[in-house]
């Protein structure tokens, strides 16, 4: 139950700062294989769902490289882990990886290999249930408009 607490604090916290904004291609099971650049903004313990639904950077959001941290791994809205959020040049299939099955990239173009987030909604970490997150990090219970 503490861990369940203290989940949802670090997750309240993080969500503070994201911005409601699907990606619209993904690619699982790849990393890419070289970057373009560092990282703009890292978040750590949060859903996959929220990675792929939510743009964490004050600029425009090129792409998100989520890795699985599989300590929660029986939380629920599982998959958790880190995601970190890019500005610069996404990219390309070619420049992507398949040596890291716990990851996951997110974009906001059509650089994926399938096609939106991938991901299923964002899930309450008390019970599941599917809802949306407002930007100030308020879950919103069966929501899918949130702003």
């Amino acid at each position: 139950m503490l861990a369940k607490s203290l989940l949802t604090m670090v997750l309240s916290a993080v969500l503070a700062t994201a911005t409601v904004d699907p990606a619209t291609t993904n690619t699982k099971g790849k990393c890419p294989g070289t970057y373009n650049c560092s990282a703009a903004k890292t978040s750590t313990a949060i859903q996959a769902a929220e990675c792929s639904h939510n743009t964490r950077t004050s600029g425009t959001q090129t792409f998100a490289v989520f890795k699985t941290n599989h300590e929660y791994d029986s939380s629920y809205g599982a998959p958790y882990g880190t995601c970190a959020a890019y500005t610069c040049t996404a990219p390309t299939d070619s420049e992507m990886t398949d040596e890291d099955e716990d990851c996951w990239t997110f974009f906001w173009n059509d650089n994926g290999e399938s096609s939106g987030s991938g991901t299923g909604c964002i899930r309450s970490p008390e019970d599941g249930t599917c809802g949306c997150e407002d930007s100030d990090g308020t879950f919103v219970y069966g929501g899918s408009d949130c702003s």
